[in-house]
């Protein structure tokens, strides 16, 4: 009986464990969604920096800020790093 009980607590312990290590994650994957956005105006002018969300990345995040400045931003101007 203790033998099974041996075999069988590796086999435990691993069904546990990724459980248990994706109880931290919701809060530093929000942390990496963030993305901080600049670009200029199609006139030149500097558009005030935005905080964006974009679970998918850089791109996502682009046309998020872009959708936010009411596409008076230059796509090719807009330039987010995270946050």
């Amino acid at each position: 009986m203790s033998v099974r009980f041996l075999v069988g607590l590796p086999a435990a312990v691993l069904a546990v464990a990724p459980v248990l290590g994706v109880i931290g994650t919701p809060v530093a994957q929000a942390a990496q969604w963030q993305y901080s956005c600049t670009a200029q105006t199609w006139s030149g002018d500097t558009l005030p920096t935005i905080t964006v969300q974009a679970k998918t990345g850089i791109h996502q995040a682009k046309g998020e800020a872009q959708t936010q400045w009411g596409g008076d931003a230059k796509y090719a101007t807009i330039v987010c790093t995270p946050a």
